[in-house]
């Protein structure tokens, strides 16, 4: 093949000698419109085996690696379609997540709401509860208290009457009749007494 490429410029040199050749011996000058065979010939098979090294060596390799660009390039496309596809799951399902997430926080906030006025009701019935019992209790007391301040008004009253009455009448009374008397003053000082109230 080397042969061949060194053999067209020697082939053209050749050419070049016979024009001169011929115009030494007084030959007209060729024809720049006259076809040489030879040198048609020379330059076809030239040109094909020009053709089929490039092919094998420049045209192929330059076409498959042209292939080759466009099929990674393909790749990374597809490649790039399916990272998209999964992104866009991947933000679906955290949405869904987040939005469950929040349906539960608000859950747990109603139960918490729910739970903070359930036990402020029942610390408000506790708490009147108490208050009442208090009251109760206060009023047996007072009652108590009443009835016990009676008790000693009416013995002191009884005291006191018995007393003016011995000196009134100048003798004095024995223990029962002392107790009786005293009876029957609490008996009628707690009739006036229900009556006043």
């Amino acid at each position: 093949m080397a042969f061949l490429l060194l053999a067209s410029p020697l082939m053209a040199q050749e050419h070049a000698a016979a024009g001169d050749s011929h115009a030494e011996h007084g030959e007209a000058t060729p024809d720049p419109l006259a076809v040489d065979v030879d040198l048609a010939i020379c330059t076809l098979i030239i040109f094909v085996l020009l053709l089929m090294v490039l092919k094998k060596f420049a045209w192929g390799p330059i076409a498959a690696a042209l292939d080759l660009r466009e099929r990674t390039i393909a790749e990374h496309i597809t490649l790039a379609e399916q990272t998209h596809e999964e992104g866009k799951k991947l933000l679906a399902l955290y949405e869904s997540k987040l939005a469950a997430a929040q349906d539960e926080v608000r859950a747990i906030l109603d139960q918490a709401r729910r739970q903070a006025e359930q036990a402020n009701q029942k610390l408000l019935a506790e708490a009147r509860g108490e208050a009442q019992a208090e009251m109760q209790r206060a009023k047996r007391e007072i009652e108590t208290a009443k009835e016990q301040a009676l008790i000693e008004l009416s013995e002191q009253s009884a005291d006191q009457a018995v007393s003016l009455a011995g000196k009134i009448l100048g003798a004095k009374l024995d223990a029962a009749d002392h107790r009786s008397l005293i009876e029957g003053a609490l008996a009628s000082f707690s009739k006036s007494s229900h009556l006043r109230n």
